[in-house]
This record gives C-alpha cells, structure tokens and sequence, in this order.
C-alpha cells in the first residue's frame, strides 16, 4: 500500500531535450540504458525518438527508410528535472532543455503528449503492416476482377484504395482497386 501512494505523490511529466542534429538515436539511446541500470534510475520514466517509416523506389525495388520524425530534440517522461539537468550536462550533443523566452522549463501539455504517444502507436502498426504498402511506380500484378493477371504501375496509394496505370489494347487506363486485389510483380 505504500508503494502506490508513493507512485501518486511523484508526478513525472513529459519535457524536449535538445541534441545535436543526428545525435536524437544515440542520446536516447544513453538516457534509456542509465534510467534502467544506472545513475537515472527511478528518474526516468520512458524516453522516446519519434520515429516515422517512409518507402521508396531505388532501382525498381522498395527500400524502407526509418527517419526521425523530429530532428534535433529526444522527449523524456520524468520526476526530477535537476538531477537530469545536472547528468546532462556530460553528455555529448545535448543541449539542454527546451525552455520558454524566460528560460524557464516548461513541461508537454497533455494534449501534446497523447498526440505523440499516439503518432508513436500508428508508427508501430505502419511498421507490422508495411508488407501491404504500395508506393507509386511500384510495378504491381491484378489478382481479382476482370482485370486479373494484369500488370501495371502505382500511380497513387492509400489505406484503402490504389490507382493502377494499366495498358489496356495500348491505352493507358487508370482502375481503382483494394490493396488487396493486387500483389507486387514478380517476374
């Protein structure tokens, strides 16, 4: 019964640290490891580098690129800013926290915060469904309707529909389809 009036009374919010631009992987990274085993235990809460996946073609093939989503600054949920304040300031690429025009620190609202947690979970569902991803160029095979055992090119994508360039008696036509009445082309 203790622990949880404990687990009340220490209210963590979310802050911004700012890092140096394509440190945010590393910084979290070292914040993560030492609020597990080391001198951030109990301090830290959760760190997060938003990440965001995008797709494109390179030489007729997909590549996947995972991009953070925004550059130069690492989120942290914690309860003691002054020791966190204080172990940064021996790390390389941080440049402290995010402040307002007094240089006072000032935490994420909850509206920011449950929108970035929530960009982070669609992030995570992207990444379990990116087999299913179409990009445009993609050269793609029509697996149902009338147009089954056509090839043809993406020329726009989205959730729930896929415009494909098909050459139908040397006419280029456009046909609406599902995700999943097509399939990547395999020669």
């Amino acid at each position: 019964m203790e622990a949880t009036k404990t687990q009340r009374s220490t209210k963590t919010n979310w802050y911004v640290i700012r890092v140096a631009t394509n440190k945010e992987r590393s910084v979290g990274e070292k914040l993560q490891k030492e609020s597990e085993v080391g001198d951030l235990m109990g301090i830290v809460q959760q760190v997060i580098v938003p990440i965001e996946t995008t797709f494109y073609l390179k030489n007729g093939k997909k590549m996947k690129r995972d991009k953070v989503k925004f550059p130069s600054y690492v989120f942290v949920e914690t309860n003691a800013v002054g020791e966190l304040k204080y172990f940064m300031k021996g790390m390389n690429g941080v440049g402290g926290f995010l402040t307002n025009r007094t240089g006072e620190i000032i935490p994420l609202s909850v509206s920011e915060v449950n929108r970035m947690l929530g960009d982070q979970e669609k992030e995570k569902e992207k990444k379990e469904l990116d087999t299913n991803v179409f990009i445009v160029g993609e050269e793609v095979t029509i697996l149902d309707g009338p147009f089954n055992g056509f090839n043809g090119k993406v020329e726009s994508a989205s959730d729930k529909k896929v415009k494909v360039a098909v050459s139908i008696f040397g006419r280029v036509n456009l046909i609406d389809l599902s995700p999943l009445q097509i399939d990547k082309r395999r020669d």
